[in-house]
């Protein structure tokens, strides 16, 4: 997969990433996420599907992954894929967002997956 340098940061990614925000909570703003999900979701099923799709994409070439505190537990799930797979910084890109908050508590008919909040107290906190 073709890769490039990522502004004038220095770190090199490809040019196709992976957001893992359908894969880090049971309920997603994504049509049809629900067809996605026989194995299960808990956490352990939706973990072994990050894992699987992280594999594949790594295996494809992908060098840039996307995660965010709002994506339930998909920033704990690409750390311990990381972990479990040696795979150090220099080898993948990792970018994430703030001022978003999880609040489904992993629940599919939580009245609010998320709350946005851009407050300084939120930004310092995550």
């Amino acid at each position: 997969m073709d890769t490039v340098t990522l502004g004038n940061s220095g770190l090199v990614v490809s040019r196709i990433g992976l957001g893992l925000a359908a894969l880090g909570r049971p309920g997603s703003i994504n049509l049809g996420h629900a067809d996605d999900l026989e194995a299960g979701r808990d956490e352990s099923a939706m973990e072994a599907l990050a894992f699987a799709v992280l594999d594949d994409a790594f295996e494809a070439g992908v060098r840039y992954v996307d995660a965010a505190r709002s994506y339930g537990r998909a920033e704990a799930f690409l750390s311990a894929w990381l972990a479990r797979r040696g795979i150090g910084p220099e080898d993948v890109t990792i970018g994430s967002k703030w001022g978003y908050v999880y609040t489904a508590g992993w629940r599919v008919d939580a009245d609010r997956h998320e709350v946005k909040d851009h407050s300084v107290e939120n930004l310092r906190r995550q």
